[in-house]
């Protein structure tokens, strides 16, 4: 109970702290595609909501927006009404589970995935009004080292980059963040191990990333945490309908919890995998 008790206190102190300095800006970007970004960004909205923080959730993969598609709504207005000047910036907010809003992209616009510095300022200045709707603005970056990309991670608090354990995304997380480095600018960075078979898998995987990073960048990073693989997050995906409301008490749910923990100040234990029947199995002969 005293562990607990501390844990909230910390909570409190950290949401009090937040509300004081204002909205913190969290970019969620990769180096490549395909590795799970959106759909944690999804769910780290809806983690960060259930420790009462006021979250919104900006779909900047400009051109090829997908945060929609991840929550299952169709919204009538987008961020391409925002830069034409026909709505306000309040206007285009959606609301979704637990209260968190959507600040949706415009997919398929063309030159939207093409705005110059200026336009994109424009986008960034409009959002200064949110800072008394929220606690955290997540942004949902597009994938790779596109200019909008660079220009969203250089304006944020924090970056989390997310990565799996191929060597491609590894890769492809390396030049993400050797291009951050020629930044003005330069967040906290996070990484998350996403689809990890272990725990032990996870800390191989970043360690992997840290020393070519120290070795050839000098930059410094951090393992926010991992995601187990699970099966039910392709099925949330299909369903689209998010993992935090589809399967809640899922290994992956409870991996987005933990780490949302982290951003907010609330240290928990990692969730631990179990091995089901074979890793009993397992156990029961390693133990013979």
């Amino acid at each position: 109970m005293d562990d607990q008790a501390s844990s909230l206190r910390r909570l409190a102190d950290k949401k009090e702290e937040s509300v004081q300095s204002g909205m913190r800006v969290i970019s969620v970007s990769s180096g490549k595609g395909g590795v799970g970004k959106t759909t944690f960004i999804v769910n780290l909205a809806l983690a960060l909501a259930e420790y009462n923080y006021r979250v919104i959730v900006l779909d900047g993969d400009l051109g090829l927006a997908n945060v929609d598609v991840a929550y299952g709504i169709t919204p009538r207005y987008s961020i391409k009404h925002l830069l034409s000047g026909e709505k306000r910036i309040e206007d285009i907010l959606y609301p979704v589970e637990r209260g968190v809003k959507v600040l949706p992209g415009a997919s398929g616009v063309v030159e939207l995935a093409n705005l110059d510095r200026g336009q994109l300022k424009n986008v960034l200045v409009n959002m200064g009004r949110l800072e008394k709707m929220a606690d955290f603005l997540l942004i949902d970056t597009g994938a790779g080292l596109g200019s909008n990309v660079l220009n969203f991670i250089s304006a944020s608090d924090d970056v989390f980059i997310i990565m799996t354990p191929e060597p491609p995304s590894m890769t492809d997380a390396y030049g993400l963040l050797k291009a951050i480095k020629t930044q003005y600018h330069k967040p906290s960075i996070n990484i998350v191990v996403n689809r990890v078979k272990s725990e032990a898998e996870a800390h191989q995987t970043y360690e992997r990333l840290e020393h070519a990073v120290n070795k050839f960048l000098g930059q410094s990073i951090k393992l926010v945490g991992w995601i187990y693989d699970d099966p039910l997050v392709g099925r949330s995906i299909m369903e689209q309908k998010p993992i935090g409301i589809s399967n809640p008490q899922s290994y992956a749910y409870k991996c987005i919890q933990w780490i949302a923990g982290s951003v907010t100040g609330t240290y928990l234990h990692p969730p631990i995998q179990s091995g089901g029947i074979k890793g009993f199995i397992s156990a029961l002969l390693k133990n013979n």
